[in-house]
């Protein structure tokens, strides 16, 4: 069984800095991304991440948010902490494949029960409009798991509309 993060830093960090390390953050394909990194941690920003690495090995790149969710496209501000150089993926959820750049396209993997429960209500042959589709996650879990006629998707971001097609 895979232990949390303060376990394999136990050792490493003081008892006071190991109740601040982040217990929460985002997955997103083989990226993970936390959204408070506390100033207070900083100078061993390069530790937690190098024990992430060595200990998740699904996990190719770290990134924390320098600023949340804004804009026209409501996007976050992301920076490289540790990894490979990069911010595209390909996510897995409801048996779609979903390749976006989370820093140019807005996404939230806390939403794939939402989004699987959304496609459960579709009856068969109906038609599907989603408002402010995105990379197209509702568009292509909804057609992937139902028997609906059309779906489509409507998204402002060029970025992505683009990932989406």
């Amino acid at each position: 069984m895979k232990q949390n993060l303060k376990f394999y830093l136990k050792n490493k960090l003081t008892n006071k800095e190991l109740k601040l390390v982040p217990s929460s953050f985002d997955v997103v394909g083989d990226i993970m991304i936390f959204s408070d990194f506390p100033k207070e941690l900083a100078k061993k920003e390069k530790l937690i991440c190098s024990k992430i690495l060595e200990n998740y090995h699904h996990i190719k790149t770290i990134l924390k948010k320098t600023k949340k969710y804004s804009g026209r496209f409501r996007i976050p501000k992301l920076k490289i902490i540790a990894g490979e150089k990069r911010k595209e993926t390909i996510h897995k959820e409801n048996n779609v494949l979903i390749k976006l750049d989370v820093e140019k396209v807005y996404f939230s993997p806390r939403m794939s029960s939402e989004r699987k429960r959304i496609a459960d209500l579709i009856k068969p042959n109906e038609s599907v409009l989603v408002m402010f589709s995105g990379a197209a996650p509702y568009p292509l879990v909804i057609a992937k798991n139902t028997k609906c006629k059309e779906v489509y998707g409507i998204e402002i971001n060029p970025t992505a509309h683009k990932y989406a097609k």
